[in-house]
């Protein structure tokens, strides 16, 4: 049995202070989906007059196609960032509690499962694997 030393109160600082970190990470994530929006609507085409992109049913330009196709491949991406640490702060709260009713052996089994829970609750997209985020 791993030997274990874990501040309760230090986790729940530590969990808190990720949580905000995850609240203005979601805030960050938001706006930068609308600017990317923005940028492709506005970037134009290669038309006569500069038609604009992405007016209503307009023509798109291949930097409006481009910036769309990012967008569309990249927000699975962003998604498990979010949904992998909530996952994490959840394991290292069950684990410290866990641990603060004495029973190791189950904080033992919590941690493990909050290792693997990204082979086992989240699909990560694109075929990716671990390291390659």
């Amino acid at each position: 049995m791993p030997k274990w030393d874990i501040d309760p109160a230090g986790v729940g600082v530590v969990t808190s202070r990720v949580g905000d970190v995850l609240d203005a990470l979601d805030k960050i994530v938001k706006t930068y989906g609308e600017e990317l929006e923005g940028a492709a609507k506005t970037s134009g085409t290669v038309a006569p007059g500069g038609a604009s992109a992405g007016g209503e049913g307009g023509p798109m330009g291949l930097v409006a196609s481009a910036l769309t196709e990012f967008i569309a491949g990249t927000a699975q991406e962003l998604q498990f960032i979010g949904a992998r640490a909530g996952k994490s702060i959840n394991g290292a709260i069950n684990a410290t509690a866990a641990y603060r009713m004495g029973d190791l052996e189950m904080a033992a089994h919590t941690q493990q499962q909050a290792a693997a829970i990204i082979d086992a609750d989240l699909d990560m997209p694109g075929g990716l694997t671990r390291g390659h985020l």
